[in-house]
């Protein structure tokens, strides 16, 4: 992950201790349940490794939700793939890996782009064709996400959350048909589908290896967030 238009932030050490305090977040998330490195580094970038070929955009989706600084939006080079070394093992710092080459050139692909997306995948890990269309599912995401307005946003990041337009709608305190048209305006039915629809195609891929893989990550992010969800949002 990186950030955009980072060196222009009036007071760069705020935005740099709340990518720390991000780093603390993302392990949280994790805790025992999985195994996983990440690292705060340059002011502005975080390094995030893990089992499960969906769980760096998994990771990398629920962040861009709850981001707080929006005139800085981050933006995430992605890879997946087979290492032979478990995840403990690792010197992330210094480990060299062609699954590492890629997520940096695709960290690169989206540095470059005038109009820049968020999320882009470059791996050997899938077929030409499966990397093509989750890219380009994503370029169509962002052209949604760019137009929501702060309300649509707030809107698309609590159904991600609760799933339910009545929990929705009591925590905002507006009626149910309020927030059902901040829904349907932001689209963020498809926003919401694209995340699940890369998953499914990532997890799918996953199984062709290890036929018993599972990703439950979510479950844990959700339950973080809900725990502390006035303060994230600041509500």
């Amino acid at each position: 992950m990186d950030v955009s238009n980072s060196s222009s932030v009036e007071n760069g050490e705020t935005l740099s201790n709340y990518i720390g305090q991000l780093e603390s977040t993302v392990k949280k998330w994790y805790g025992n349940s999985g195994s996983i490195q990440v690292h705060h580094r340059a002011g502005d970038e975080l390094i995030f490794l893990a089992e499960g070929y969906s769980t760096a955009f998994i990771t990398a989706f629920y962040i861009s939700r709850i981001w707080k600084f929006q005139q800085n939006a981050p933006y995430f080079g992605l890879s997946f793939g087979n290492i032979e070394k478990s995840i403990e093992a690792i010197e992330i710092e210094k480990w060299i890996h062609p699954i590492v080459k890629q997520a940096r050139i695709a960290n690169e692909h989206l540095k470059k782009q005038k109009d820049r997306e968020s999320f882009f995948f470059l791996t050997d890990g899938c077929q030409p064709e499966h990397q093509i269309l989750m890219n380009g599912m994503l370029s169509l995401q962002n052209v949604l996400i760019t137009h929501q307005t702060d309300i649509q946003r707030l809107v698309c990041s609590l159904y991600l959350i609760y799933g339910k337009q009545k929990a929705v709608a009591d925590i905002l305190g507006r009626s149910a048909p309020t927030v059902y048209s901040h829904f349907k305006k932001g689209h963020s039915e498809q926003v919401l589908k694209s995340f699940q629809d890369i998953v499914s195609v990532l997890e799918s891929l996953q199984r062709r290896n290890y036929a018993d893989s599972e990703n439950s990550v979510e479950v844990k992010i959700k339950d973080d967030i809900k725990s502390q969800l006035r303060e994230v949002f600041s509500l």
